[in-house]
């Protein structure tokens, strides 16, 4: 299997890896659905009543299960699952309400998903976790995860509590998991430090992000053997250097004189950053120790500074970087490889998401290839070009190069043709099993990805249309982005104005008061938050920035079809055809649009 990971992929499938992969995947199936049926979901939701009508009286019947399953389970959204998953909510929550909920017993977690793009969090119950070797650390390496959670009771009547279950990242969720971590003991490991981490468990009980980033960063620049540097996402990695280069001469200083930085938020957990302690308190060791030799190396080398190779240079052992680097991510990744440097490597690992663990890297320094696994759930393929009905659905042995496809996935913690909004490319599929090689290409609506939401087109334009008629006037066009040009990030909106008559003659920042430009912003950041829960404590902990309105020229959205009409595939259509997009990724068109800024707010 070693020797083919790095062949590459078949076009089509021999006849001989069409039956093995068949096989092996109704298998997998079979086992999933034969597991869950039992459910309270699938013995009480709408969706699936036909589907357990038609195989109530089936015991082992593999083909007839399959058939059915094929023939009768709908395609689902979150939707069909937000009424079961609030009964582990409900005050008090009893057994005999979540016991076999989605699968059978409980769930280890709930995962909260990174990125939702609903107005509230979606919990997905974890019942098994795929417990894989990039959650471990195998050299020293800066490991970010978040380790905070809130805990549900779950009672047997009264008084009785006979289970707790976290609600967590699923990175945070599965290392809790791996590691046997229960939350009940979370204050002890508070000043431990896992074999080959720099940062001590403490800082994973830290929420507000900058301090959160910085802690990291204070702790991975005083390691100077640090091999590997593991960020779940590229545009976090990104901000955490960004971090460093701001405040760079006050984390050099703390690492010379051995003294915790003065950060935010951080006073819960400021003893056990500064010191650990072993049994019975009989030693106390510094995690963080006065260093003037190792402060010395780093003022030499100096900040980050867009400086190519930086890292290296900081860390001379430094080998890879393992981030998520795909889609939505991949802005980040031009910049982040100019800091590293050519001899680090930037990888993405793994393809997963809160619903499902999906596949993993298929080939070495290729950070958007991955082969589909059968571990954690089944995956079917909906044509992004066809119809959304589970009538064409196409199983794994039924894709064709080339073709982009929406991932469906039926998983072991309870969920059926669930629309994971995951957009692939399918590149080919493994000579040696004949698994799905595929590319990430997007999501299946236009969006903007912060680390921990998805803020979606209508949530957008909603937004932008209900906070800015009374106060800096009526929007005629408008175009957002993620606005990465200083610390913490936000989502900028370019807006053209409607021109009133009486003021017609006047520059734009006259039409525009102190007063009214501050009321639009903070109308914008309310509305954000009132189509989305996430957006108001991100902005809270530090996490968003408040969003920022740029106010171009008269006619630049004219102006910007005409341009885009006239170049690359769009001048086989003119600028007629062209479209604005609500959801501008394109860091060129971004920047074309920028030089057309007469104010920003």
């Amino acid at each position: 299997m070693i020797s083919s990971l790095y062949s590459p992929p078949l076009k089509s499938l021999t006849p001989e890896l069409l039956t093995q992969l068949k096989e092996r995947s109704e298998k997998f199936l079979f086992e999933i659905i034969s597991t869950n049926r039992k459910s309270k979901f699938c013995q009480t939701a709408d969706e699936l009543s036909i589907f357990r009508d038609a195989v109530e009286m089936l015991h082992d019947d593999e083909p007839e299960f399959l058939r059915n399953f094929r023939k009768l389970v709908p395609l689902t959204e979150y939707v069909t699952y937000e009424p079961f998953v609030a009964r582990f909510f409900n005050e008090p929550c009893q057994d005999s309400e979540v016991a076999d909920l989605f699968a059978p017993g409980f769930p280890v977690f709930l995962a909260v998903s990174s990125g939702t793009s609903g107005k509230a969090p979606k919990y997905f119950a974890k019942y098994r976790g795929i417990t894989y070797g990039a959650l471990d650390a195998q050299s020293q390496s800066v490991c970010t995860y978040r380790l905070t959670c809130r805990v549900l009771n779950v009672f047997r009547g009264d008084q009785d509590i006979i289970r707790k279950i976290p609600v967590s990242g699923v990175v945070g969720g599965l290392l809790r998991l791996l590691k046997g971590w229960d939350v009940e003991q979370d204050e002890e490991r508070m000043s431990t430090k896992l074999p080959g981490e720099t940062a001590p468990y403490a800082v994973g009980m830290v929420t507000h992000a900058p301090s959160y980033l910085l802690l990291h960063a204070l702790f991975a620049l005083a390691d100077r053997s640090v091999e590997t540097l593991r960020v779940t996402f590229c545009t976090t990695l990104l901000d955490m250097i960004m971090y460093i280069d701001r405040d760079w001469f006050s984390l050099v200083d703390a690492i010379d004189t051995g003294t915790m930085p003065e950060l935010e938020h951080i006073e819960h957990v400021r003893d056990q950053l500064q010191a650990s302690t072993t049994l019975y308190f009989l030693d106390v060791q510094r995690h963080l120790h006065a260093d003037p030799v190792r402060a010395a190396e780093l003022r030499a080398i100096g900040p980050p500074s867009n400086t190519a190779g930086w890292a290296k240079s900081i860390w001379p052992n430094l080998k890879i970087a393992p981030s998520t680097a795909s889609g939505a991510f991949s802005s980040a990744v031009p910049k982040v490889k100019h800091l590293l440097g050519p001899d680090v490597m930037l990888e993405t690992p793994i393809f997963a998401s809160s619903e499902c663990f999906i596949g993993v890297n298929y080939h070495v320094g290729d950070i958007n290839r991955f082969r589909i696994l059968l571990g954690d759930g089944f995956m079917e393929y909906l044509d992004v070009a066809s119809e959304d009905v589970a009538d064409n659905l196409c199983a794994a042995w039924e894709i064709e190069t080339g073709r982009h496809y929406e991932l469906v996935l039926t998983t072991y913690h309870g969920l059926w043709r669930y629309r994971s909004g995951d957009i692939v490319e399918l590149l080919g599929f493994a000579p040696d099993n004949g698994s799905p090689i595929v590319r990430f290409v997007g999501r299946r609506n236009a969006e903007i990805r912060l680390e921990t939401a998805l803020v979606t087109e209508a949530q957008l334009v909603e937004s932008i249309c209900s906070a800015t008629q009374d106060t800096i006037g009526q929007v005629t066009e408008f175009t957002c982005f993620k606005d990465v040009r200083k610390l913490p990030h936000t989502i900028g909106f370019f807006v053209e104005l409607a021109q009133e008559p009486d003021m017609s003659n006047s520059p734009t920042a006259a039409m525009l008061g102190t007063t009214s430009r501050q009321l639009a912003r903070q109308r914008l950041a309310d509305a954000l938050s009132s189509t989305h829960q996430r957006i108001e404590s991100e902005i809270d902990c530090g996490a968003l920035g408040m969003p920022t309105i740029c106010v171009v020229k008269s006619g630049t959205f004219t102006e910007y079809r005409r341009w885009r009409g006239t170049s690359g595939e769009a001048a086989t259509i003119g600028s007629c055809q062209v479209k604005v997009p609500v959801v501008m990724s394109d860091p060129i068109a971004q920047e074309w649009i920028m030089k057309r800024v007469e104010l920003e707010i």
